[in-house]
């Protein structure tokens, strides 16, 4: 390992247990600017402190410094309210660790702990190094050119536009493998990102696994979290960790990873155990009469190809189109000489078999409260109820099911996701007052496709089949995939297996940190080192950047302008949220380093290379470019499209997205600074996307024909190019997971070997939910979570470290068949005795990082990039593995 030297303001240390971490840092900084002396100034900012950037604030300076950041007290979400990290950003301005000017390698090793030996650069020397070697992988193959983003930098608006001008499909979202909490809702209520709780009306909520706002710390999930409970809302969490929310309501433990079974079995008491369901909710907006061939396909009308339904009264079946008298819901019937059976009947039939006594002996919760839950949750639902909003009467369903990363991570995880969306349709109460809603924007989402049903969108609709492939995030082989950076990587060190035919000559880091971020750390050092050019924009030495030959130094959240739509509320949904769209500026602060905007830096870039101008540069691409997920709630520019054949500045993009956006009223930039943010009403009524296809204008699928024909599209596909499943022996271990009904599939870990006794489980924590904004590397923040009795350590029940022979405070190391990691243990009752808990996502840095990275247990070495342990659908990847725990021979 090279010997560290000082660099822009660090200075090394060893530690007690004979690693090199730098010191305290030695930066000095600048006297006040004499001209700022006695100003007072307010700014309008937006919280970038975690991945959703919704909160606004106001930033207050004095004599040029910024001495508070309070929420603003009249905008939304939050309404004045800031969480820890939001009041702790002074310190992500003010951290002497960030890059403060462009950095050039001259030391050819790599490695966390190998310094770099930067040498400092203009951003004209820095930006020739770059062009020429971008000008040269362009002509070679665009293709060459990975982008890897990620949430600390999510409000980029000319990323998108970059990567396709420079022809590059590789885009790879470091964010999100270990989340892969999309697919389902994108099938059935065509929502990106997933589906929350409505908490304005919702009095019954069964929670798998995931967070309604306190866990996170966000202001508006906390309210509207807190004001459901004070009117009564039941609370029920099902969770290996009794979280904050669980501690106000009812926690139910369940063992890791075990979700599918307690689902499945609670919809076998919905389904087979007496208990009514939302009959005209089937009937009519679902596929569950549709019916049924032998090969598990619509059974289609030979004239006009349409799915058809039986009507019991006319004993005739008939297009799902037509009138009916008595649609059935059950029975076998013969149409044409077909044999058919309805897809309820059939739904019904496999859910028979997961009895909550079959269920008990795999998650070990009791067959009594699986069925109990059940019930509660129908007799909750108020089937049959109605709700008038402004002019609308709306079907009242207050009950919802809903799930997260810790249901859907696994194999077999999109199948827990699925039957969970089955629960729900089965009282209906999909996109009504007090169910589950989508998350995305609020519109004609759910317009049907020529079947019928809500037409699969974002992530549910398959990317297109090429071999060979153009891109390495593995699309090819998981079609319905989210962000893939553990196949991006695999591809990189073993592209023939992957059938990769062109080589990776430059990586682009932006906002992203796959290593502290990912599974196996050590492997993503490695397929850095095998890319020939990495470039960094960075705002820290973090791990990919000390990895990096070339350093951009980015600004700060609090630097750096923004115009942004507000996006619907990720953990729940409902109350002051409702009945508006708004949009926000972040005035940014004056920069203190030599650092620049991130999009200022593309625009660079682009126009040396040259692709900024013209006819398939970057400003034509943004000009037919919508949010991904906001699409016409978003920003477009519409009638205010830019001139692609001079430079623009960011401002007077800002200006023209405001001016075009669909809903606003033509005001720009200039009226936007002076209040901060523009609140356009809108009916409350539209927010519940049923209002746009109400009754029977459209159908939710039941019946997943549309999962099952991307698995044989995708089998058909690889047998044409004569292609095996990579990482996969029997192709079966995939094709189990693409049928049409939901069932029990064993995940990687169940048949571990015996010495593997638990479970590890991981849960976000309210100092770091995210990346973004670095709360790991904030002194502020690190004051709370190192002393939080809930955080930063491994939690074991108390009865299993006994039998273990561990005591309270003991320092063990937990170990699965990926890696393994260490900490101090706590003894607990508030966790499951066959798990094993790690909060957040501490550990790791850089011998050039905040030392503070350097500290808490990293539970991301625990985990796998094996191909055989990843969900076939999402591609996400296994977050609770089987462990084996133990004393530690020495304290680190």
């Amino acid at each position: 390992m090279k010997k560290a030297k000082e660099v822009t303001g660090h200075t090394q240390k060893t530690t007690s247990w004979g690693k090199s971490l730098p010191a305290a840092s030695a930066y000095q900084w600048k006297a006040v600017d004499p001209a700022e002396k006695g100003k007072s100034l307010t700014l309008y900012g937006i919280c970038g402190q975690c991945m959703q950037s919704d909160c606004t604030t106001l930033i207050h300076l004095e004599d040029g410094v910024v001495v508070s950041v309070e929420g603003n007290p009249t905008s939304p979400p939050n309404y004045g309210s800031l969480c820890p990290r939001g009041n702790s950003q002074i310190m992500n301005l003010y951290n002497p660790y960030r890059v403060k000017t462009p950095l050039v390698r001259t030391n050819p090793e790599k490695g966390l702990d190998v310094d770099p030996m930067w040498k400092e650069v203009s951003w004209d020397e820095a930006l020739n190094i770059i062009v020429e070697k971008f000008k040269k992988i362009r002509e070679k193959d665009p293709r060459g050119l990975l982008i890897l983003e990620g949430f600390g930098n999510t409000n980029s608006i000319l990323r998108d536009s970059f990567a396709r001008a420079f022809g590059t499909p590789n885009v790879i979202g470091s964010h999100g493998p270990l989340c892969t909490i999309h697919y389902a809702s994108c099938l059935v209520h065509s929502a990106l990102p997933e589906a929350v709780a409505e908490m304005e009306y919702c009095e019954y909520l069964l929670s798998f696994g995931r967070s309604l706002g306190p866990n996170f710390a966000t202001t508006g999930g906390i309210r509207r979290f807190t004001k459901a409970m004070e009117r009564g809302m039941k609370l029920v969490v099902i969770d290996p960790h009794c979280s904050v929310e669980a501690s106000k309501g009812e926690w139910i433990p369940i063992r890791p990873g075990s979700d599918l079974a307690c689902l499945l079995a609670m919809a076998h008491v919905m389904l087979n155990e007496g208990l009514p369901y939302d009959e005209w909710f089937m009937k009519n907006r679902t596929n569950a009469p549709y019916l049924i061939n032998s090969e598990g396909n619509y059974y289609r009308d030979p004239a006009t190809g349409k799915p058809m339904i039986w009507d019991a009264a006319d004993n005739c079946a008939r297009t799902f189109d037509s009138e009916f008298k008595d649609i059935a819901m059950n029975g076998t019937y013969t149409v044409n000489g077909v044999a058919c059976r309805t897809a309820f009947d059939l739904i019904r039939e496999e859910f028979a078999r997961y009895t909550p006594e079959w269920a008990e002996k795999i998650c070990t919760v009791p067959a009594k409260t699986i069925r109990r839950l059940a019930t509660e949750f129908v007799e909750h639902a108020k089937i049959g109820s109605t709700i008038k909003i402004d002019d609308f009467v709306f079907p009242f369903r207050p009950a919802s099911v809903n799930t997260h990363r810790g249901v859907n991570c696994h194999r077999g995880g999109t199948y827990a996701d699925l039957t969970g969306k089955i629960m729900n349709m089965l009282v209906g109460n999909i996109e009504v007052p007090g169910g589950c809603l989508g998350n995305s924007m609020r519109g004609p989402l759910m317009a049907p496709d020529k079947d019928g049903i809500v037409k699969p969108q974002f992530e549910a609709d398959p990317f297109p089949f090429k071999f060979p492939p153009d891109n390495i995030d593995g699309h090819e082989f998981y079609p319905n995939k989210h962000t893939t950076p553990h196949l991006a990587i695999n591809a990189i060190m073993n592209p023939e297996k992957y059938h990769i035919g062109y080589k990776i000559e430059a990586w682009l880091n932006f906002g992203g940190n796959v290593i502290r971020k990912n599974a196996q750390p050590e492997r993503y050092v490695e397929a850095m080192k095998k890319v020939p050019f990495i470039v960094s924009f960075a705002y820290h030495i973090d791990e990919p950047t000390i990895l990096a030959d070339v350093v951009l130094p980015e600004h700060s959240a609090m630097e750096r302008s923004l115009v942004s739509v507000l996006y619907p509320s990720h953990q729940t949904t409902g109350g002051e949220v409702i009945g508006f769209d708004t949009v926000r500026v972040r005035q940014p602060v004056p920069n203190l380093f030599d650092t620049r905007h991130c999009d200022d830096i593309y625009t660079e870039i682009a126009e040396r290379v040259g692709f900024l101008c013209g006819a398939g540069g970057v400003y034509d691409y943004l000009n037919q470019q919508k949010h991904h997920a906001l699409i016409d709630d978003g920003f477009y520019l519409g009638n205010q499209k830019l001139d692609i054949n001079r430079k623009h500045s960011l401002d007077e993009i800002y200006d023209r997205q405001m001016k075009s956006w669909s809903r606003g009223d033509g005001r720009g930039l200039e009226e936007l600074n002076k209040d901060g943010f523009f609140l356009h009403p809108r009916s409350r009524k539209e927010y519940y996307t049923y209002y746009f296809f109400p009754e029977n204008k459209t159908r939710h699928p039941f019946y997943f024909e549309s999962l099952k024909k991307t698995g044989e599209t995708l089998r058909a596909n690889l047998r044409m190019h004569n292609l095996k499943f990579p990482g996969i022996e029997n192709e079966e271990y995939i094709w189990e997971q693409y049928r049409p009904i939901p069932c029990w599939i064993e995940n990687s870990e169940i048949n571990a070997p015996p010495e593997y006794d638990l479970w590890v489980v991981n849960w976000k924590s309210p100092y770091c939910p995210h990346d973004s904004g670095n709360p790991n590397g904030n002194p502020w923040l690190a004051e709370l979570y190192q002393q939080d009795p809930f955080d930063f350590t491994i939690f074991l029940n108390s009865a299993t470290a006994k039998k273990k022979g561990l005591k309270d405070r003991d320092w063990i190391t937990v170990e699965s068949r990926y890696g393994k990691t260490e900490g101090i243990m706590r003894v607990t009752e508030l966790i499951h005795p066959d798990a094993v808990g790690i909060p957040g996502s501490y550990g790791l840095g850089t011998i050039q990082s905040n030392p503070i990275f350097r500290e808490g247990t990293h539970f991301n070495a625990l985990l796998s990039l094996d191909d055989k342990t990843l969900d076939a659908i999402a591609a996400g990847q296994e977050l609770s593995p089987r462990v084996k725990v133990y004393k530690s021979e020495a304290k680190r």
